[in-house]
């Protein structure tokens, strides 16, 4: 197959601003105990829309025109985006200097992109995003970026990077759902409309925030990505692999399963590499609204995650089988999650429980825990709504991150099925190749 290389021109670059002047009184916006924590990095999102129908007409008949006018509407409710983050304060200058907003032109059609399959390149996607992963924290930095890409079919991408000082993927959506809702014309105040309540609910600490050490610049960055499909029936398969029944009280997750299975094949590739005398860490990032009292935060804006641990000493992996990755995994977020309900219902004194893990998760990324053990990250966007994001020509076609200038890093999406996996993972280009022909990643991941 024909494999294309994509070029995106940019012809337009702008800020957008609110449509309405933010009031002084929320000029200034304090974070809360979550933000402090996240580490500084912008998240990529990009949504991937067929030509719209060509009868379409309208407002849509210039669809580029169309989002920017929502984006700016939208940007009065989520005010905070509009602003820059002022580091040494800890807060958010509401100034309403607006989001960047880039348009662009790709010269190829957006099937070939949704025809590479494994062949796909990560490193070309990022050319479908505004700004790199880490442009964050310097003064005239947005909270937001987003770029608009039209593909020759008619096809475009929304590519979208949010500081994930003020979002995680609850935030994001909950945004975009406001902006698709608005662009096409079905949006409803009582549901899609932000609460900044965070702050007030969880006062900031003074705390340092996850060091991933992402550089500002990706260039030179010497690191690999591959995406890895895991479909339906080999996530059944998994499932019965840990002894799963319909008597077993609690279905195992399909996020939980499939990292079980790469931290396997991980800890698999350090023996290979004579390197089993280290300890392996991985920490899976645990969204809080939809397990810890969700009717008080569903559409409350900012951080609400918090982050699971699983530790193996040195030489433990070697004797452990695929059930027993699978147990720990879920054990931790099990109890991270039960952590975190003290937290949230006891009040401040349980604040330990949930620092503690960011304490420990920086220590073991210290370059001088290096050489002792190996630190993986697992950040799952499965189940967001990001593919019900309608701005009035259809759903999505397909999501995906770009590549982030990291390595050991792993992020989970649903495939636009929705009971499958994408697992897009960064290593180093050894550790691709190693990844590529473990048995166990053969047998369940294409």
């Amino acid at each position: 197959m024909h494999k294309p290389k994509m070029k995106v021109t940019t012809y337009t670059s702008k800020l957008v601003k609110p449509s309405r002047p933010t009031s002084t009184t929320d000029r200034y916006y304090k974070i809360s105990f979550f933000d402090e924590l996240a580490p500084s990095m912008n998240v990529p999102l990009i949504l991937y829309y067929s030509a719209p129908p060509n009868d379409l007409n309208g407002p849509f008949q210039n669809i580029c025109d169309h989002l920017e006018d929502t984006l700016s509407q939208t940007l009065s409710e989520f005010y905070p985006f509009a602003g820059r983050y002022v580091r040494e304060l800890s807060m958010i200058d509401c100034n309403d200097q607006g989001v960047l907003y880039v348009l662009g032109n790709a010269n190829v059609r957006l099937l070939e992109i949704l025809g590479l399959g494994h062949e796909l390149d990560p490193v070309a996607l990022n050319s479908l995003v505004p700004c790199e992963v880490g442009e964050v924290n310097e003064v005239n930095d947005p909270m937001l970026s987003i770029k608009v890409t039209t593909f020759e079919c008619g096809g475009f991408a929304i590519g979208m990077c949010f500081s994930h000082r003020i979002s995680d993927m609850g935030t994001m959506c909950l945004f975009i759902n406001n902006w698709a809702a608005r662009s096409n014309g079905k949006h409803k105040h009582e549901i899609y409309s932000p609460v900044f309540n965070l702050p007030t609910c969880f006062p900031q600490r003074g705390l340092p925030e996850l060091d991933f050490r992402i550089p500002r610049s990706s260039v030179g960055i010497q690191t690999e990505a591959r995406r890895f499909f895991v479909k339906a029936k080999a996530i059944s398969a998994m499932r019965e692999n840990v002894c799963f029944d319909e008597n077993t009280p609690r279905r195992p997750s399909k996020v939980q399963l499939v990292i079980a299975l790469f931290w396997k094949a991980f800890v698999h590739m350090e023996q290979t590499n004579n390197v089993g005398s280290k300890a392996s860490f991985l920490i899976q990032a645990v969204a809080l609204r939809d397990k810890v009292l969700p009717e008080l935060y569903t559409n409350s804006c900012g951080n609400l995650f918090a982050i699971a641990p699983s530790r193996l000493r040195p030489g433990e992996g070697e004797n452990i089988t695929y059930r027993d990755f699978f147990m720990i995994l879920r054990d931790s977020v099990s109890k991270t999650v039960q952590d975190c309900t003290k937290m949230l219902t006891q009040g401040k004194e349980e604040y330990e429980v949930v620092i503690d893990p960011y304490l420990e998760s920086n220590r073991n990324m210290s370059p001088d825990n290096v050489v002792n053990m190996s630190l993986y990250i697992c950040s799952s966007w499965c189940k967001f709504s990001y593919y019900q994001a309608d701005f009035g020509c259809g759903k999505p076609v397909w999501a995906s991150p770009g590549k982030l200038p990291t390595q050991n890093l792993v992020i989970l999406m649903d495939d636009h099925e929705g009971d499958g996996v994408e697992a897009w993972v960064h290593l180093d280009e050894k550790g691709i190749k190693q990844l590529e022909q473990d048995s166990d990643i053969q047998a369940y991941a294409i």
